[in-house]
C-alpha cells in the first residue's frame, strides 16, 4: 500500500509539474480569445485547469470548454482533439493535428474524442464548446493523453502576405487544454527501446538520429539521455550528446540527435552507446551501425557550415609548400644565370 501511494504521489507530482497541460500562446499581449475547462464531477483534482478524469470502459462523456471573446467583433476558432506525442526536442507535444501515431498506441486521443471543426464566438461574449469522448470498450491500463487545441482562424486582420514571395505571415492565437484519462490507480512501469540509428540532418547540419520509443501507456518524466559515438573497435568517443529534463508522452517515440560538430559523414562502421535515466529507471544500449558511402555523400553535399577535415588542411599546406619551393628554385636559378 505504501509503495502504491508513493508511486501515485510521484505520478501526480509529475502531472503538477506541467506535463499534462501545455499552453502555447503566440503574441500573448494581443490574444483575441481565451479558453477554460469546465471541470466535471469525475475530475480527479479540481485545482487543476486541465481535464484529469477517472473514466470507465466504454464510457461516453461530453466535456465542456468555455470560450471567451474579448473583441467587439465575432471571432472564429478552429478546434482539434490532438493526440499527445513526443517531438524531437524531447517534450510532450499536443499541437500536431495529424502526427505519425506510434505503433504501440492502441487508442489515440484523436480517435476517441470529437470536436466541432470550428466555432464562432459572438462579439464580447462567451460560448460553450462540447467535446464527446468515448472510452474503449475493453478495460485500459495506464493513461490516454491528448489535448484540445484552439487556434483563431486566419483573417485579413491577423495575416499579411508578402507579394514578392507569396509567403503569408500571421499572428496566431493558440491554446491547448490537456486531457488525461485513466480508469484506475494501478501504476504502469515505463519501458523504453532504441530503434533505428541513422545519419540525417537538422536544418542542413549533419546529425546522427537515434529513435527512442516509450512502449508503455505512461509518461516518462525527468528523462536524461546521453550518447557517445565510436568507430568500430575503438574506445575513443568521436561525438557525444547529453540532454536533461526531457519528457515522453505515453506510447510515443522521438529522434534523439547527436551533433556531428559540422564535420562530414565518413563512411564506415560505428558504435553508439546510450544511457537513458528517469527516476529509478535506467536503460542502456550499445549498438553497431554503418554509414554507407552513398548516404554520406548525399548528406555531405547538402550540409552547410562543414569544417574542412585535417587531411584537407595537410593537402592544402603541402600544396602551398610545394608552390613556394618551385618559386624559390626558379628564383635561385634566375640569380645563377645572371651571375654567369
Amino acid at each position: 500500500m505504501v509503495k502504491k501511494l508513493i508511486a501515485m504521489l510521484i505520478m501526480m507530482g509529475a502531472i503538477a509539474g506541467g506535463i499534462l497541460i501545455h499552453i502555447e500562446i503566440t503574441n500573448a499581449a494581443e490574444m483575441n480569445f481565451s479558453v477554460s475547462a469546465v471541470l466535471p464531477e469525475n475530475q480527479i483534482d479540481k485545482s487543476n485547469t486541465y481535464f484529469e478524469l477517472r473514466m470507465k470502459p466504454g464510457q461516453e462523456q461530453v466535456l465542456e470548454v468555455m470560450l471567451n471573446n474579448r473583441l467587439d467583433r465575432a471571432v472564429t476558432v478552429e478546434t482539434h482533439a490532438n493526440t499527445a506525442i513526443t517531438n524531437d526536442n524531447g517534450t510532450v507535444d499536443f499541437s500536431n493535428a495529424t502526427p505519425k501515431i506510434d505503433t504501440t498506441l492502441k487508442y489515440p486521443f484523436s480517435h476517441i474524442a470529437k470536436t466541432p471543426t470550428e466555432i464562432t464566438i459572438p462579439a464580447k461574449s462567451n460560448k460553450t464548446m462540447k467535446v464527446k469522448v468515448t472510452m474503449p470498450s475493453t478495460p485500459y491500463e495506464g493513461m490516454i493523453l491528448g489535448g484540445l487545441h484552439f487556434t483563431e482562424k486566419e483573417t485579413a486582420k491577423n495575416g499579411t502576405t508578402d507579394s514578392q514571395n507569396g509567403i503569408q505571415t500571421k499572428d496566431e492565437n493558440e491554446y491547448v487544454i490537456g486531457v488525461f484519462l485513466t480508469e484506475n490507480d494501478r501504476v504502469v512501469e515505463p519501458e523504453m527501446q532504441l530503434n533505428k540509428i541513422s545519419p540525417s540532418q537538422v536544418d542542413y547540419h549533419n546529425v546522427l538520429k537515434a529513435n527512442l520509443q516509450n512502449t508503455k501507456s505512461v509518461i516518462i518524466p525527468n528523462l536524461e539521455v546521453s550518447a557517445d559515438v565510436y568507430r568500430e573497435n575503438s574506445d575513443k568517443a568521436l561525438y557525444n550528446e547529453k540532454l536533461t529534463g526531457l519528457r515522453m508522452a505515453p506510447n510515443s517515440n522521438f529522434n534523439f540527435g547527436v551533433s556531428w560538430d559540422n564535420q562530414k559523414f565518413k563512411p564506415g562502421k560505428y558504435r553508439l552507446k546510450m544511457i537513458a535515466t528517469s527516476g529509478k529507471n535506467i536503460w542502456k544500449w550499445d549498438e553497431a551501425f554503418e554509414i554507407k558511402s552513398d548516404v554520406a555523400a548525399e548528406l555531405n553535399d547538402k550540409a552547410v557550415e562543414l569544417e574542412a577535415d585535417e587531411m584537407m588542411w595537410y593537402i592544402i599546406g603541402g600544396s602551398l609548400i610545394g608552390i613556394l619551393l618551385v618559386v624559390l628554385f626558379f628564383w635561385l636559378g634566375q640569380r645563377s644565370k645572371k651571375k654567369d
